[in-house]
């Protein structure tokens, strides 16, 4: 009866996270903490095969190497608070627990949870999008973001890689729907909302979204591809390919957003004024990023000191970008690497790499979202801001949880 309890603790705190990543900071706070509460309980070492011990550790590992920096940091109250940002790190094992020790039957619900968590926010900042239509596609096409409206007002990034995680969860539960026994009504319903979350993602047109969401699907989509007969894998390529060329035929928004990709990819290739151009003020937060490293690249500049650094090396650097336009690298790896030196930039990346390559890489769900996340991590520093680094601990947790053939049922379509 206790584990029946937590189990449906889990649930409904797992609903509550994924709503509170548009609601509340504090909610976001909130329900991890409960969530890694219910792990603790639950917690016994010993249950954890290899794999997932090894991949608790580096991610343990990964905030300890972040705390170290702390010592040499000359701004104490600035590294306290992104330790403190960085916890959810620390707490995955937990969550991760709490997860795992969820039975089967309900990860459909935290999927249809995930989805219509997601759904929400996304249709009303589509619809205001519309509503204000011309002058958003000119945002767009000045390298501006389509703001989300609702609850507290999310980082336009941050939401378009939360709303590719949860296509990506829902098409995985699509393509086993028959080892997860959905109800009609289930597989309708998820199936709808994730379609129009895949729609949604690209009306908003955030760049990194997109590109994480792209190579999520590839994924995930092309073990079930190969088994498919002849037949039906060119019905789906078809598909496939013709789904993004009708959005792209439907949506303003999405061509305006290509267009400055494209001119801004001239301006970083030529070497223009970098300035209002997103892409290529990424190149020179990248270029400053390495300069900084250079000067301190075992043990970084301190996790309290790094936007410091940044900043003052950008003026020296490159007097052309305005102050404004100074950007941190946008890079996680770069980003940690200013902040607490190359070694816990390599463990950063290898818990990317070793939840892609390591024994559990029968595990497409987690392999998905972990290069979905590495993409995210190229073009956006996901450990820098709350909700998407809470993001990053609680899906590659669920992603372990769930996705094992090797601790589940054979997931056969």
């Amino acid at each position: 009866m206790r584990k029946e309890y937590l189990q449906l603790a889990t649930v409904s705190i797992w609903g509550l996270l994924a709503f509170s990543f548009t609601l509340s900071p504090a909610l976001i706070s909130i329900s991890f903490i409960l969530l890694s509460v219910i792990g603790l309980l639950q917690l016994n070492l010993k249950d954890f095969t290899k794999f997932e011990a090894v991949l608790s550790a580096l991610f343990v590992l990964y905030f300890l190497s972040s705390a170290v920096s702390f010592l040499y940091s000359e701004n104490t109250d600035e590294a306290s608070r992104k330790l403190i940002l960085k916890l959810p790190i620390l707490c995955f094992p937990l969550v991760f627990n709490a997860l795992r020790k969820t039975e089967s039957k309900h990860f459909p619900s935290l999927v249809l949870i995930g989805l219509y968590a997601m759904y929400l926010p996304a249709v009303v900042s589509v619809y205001n999008y519309i509503s204000n239509k011309t002058l958003f596609d000119q945002l767009i096409l000045e390298s501006k973001p389509l703001p989300i409206e609702f609850g507290y007002g999310i980082y336009h990034i941050q939401f378009s890689i939360l709303l590719a995680l949860s296509v990506v969860l829902g098409v995985f539960i699509l393509l086993h729907r028959k080892a997860w026994n959905l109800s009609a009504f289930n597989k309708t319903f998820i199936g709808v909302i994730s379609l129009l979350n895949f729609v949604f993602i690209h009306i908003l047109s955030a760049r990194t979204g997109l590109l994480a969401l792209y190579v999520g699907l590839l994924m995930i989509l092309l073990p079930a591809l190969i088994k498919m007969p002849l037949r039906s894998k060119i019905i789906s390529v078809v598909a496939g390919l013709l789904l993004p060329i009708v959005i792209l035929s439907l949506s303003s928004s999405l061509r305006n957003r290509l267009s400055n990709t494209a001119a801004d990819f001239e301006v970083a290739w030529s070497g223009k004024d970098a300035n209002d151009y997103s892409f290529a003020m990424r190149v020179q937060a990248w270029k400053n990023a390495i300069q900084v490293i250079k000067k301190n690249p075992i043990i970084g500049v301190g996790i309290g000191d790094a936007d410091k650094e940044l900043q003052e090396n950008f003026a020296l650097m490159n007097s052309s970008i305005t102050a404004a336009n100074r950007k941190n690298p946008h890079f996680q790896f770069l980003e940690t690497a200013t902040q607490s030196g190359i070694v816990s930039a390599c463990i950063f990346l290898l818990i990317l790499l070793y939840s892609l390559f390591g024994k559990s890489n029968k595990n497409s769900l987690l392999a998905s979202i972990a290069l979905l996340l590495f993409l995210a991590s190229c073009f956006e520093s996901i450990l820098e801001r709350q909700a998407s680094v809470v993001a990053y601990s609680a899906f590659i947790a669920i992603a372990l949880a769930y996705g094992s053939r090797e601790n589940k049922k054979d997931l056969a379509l």
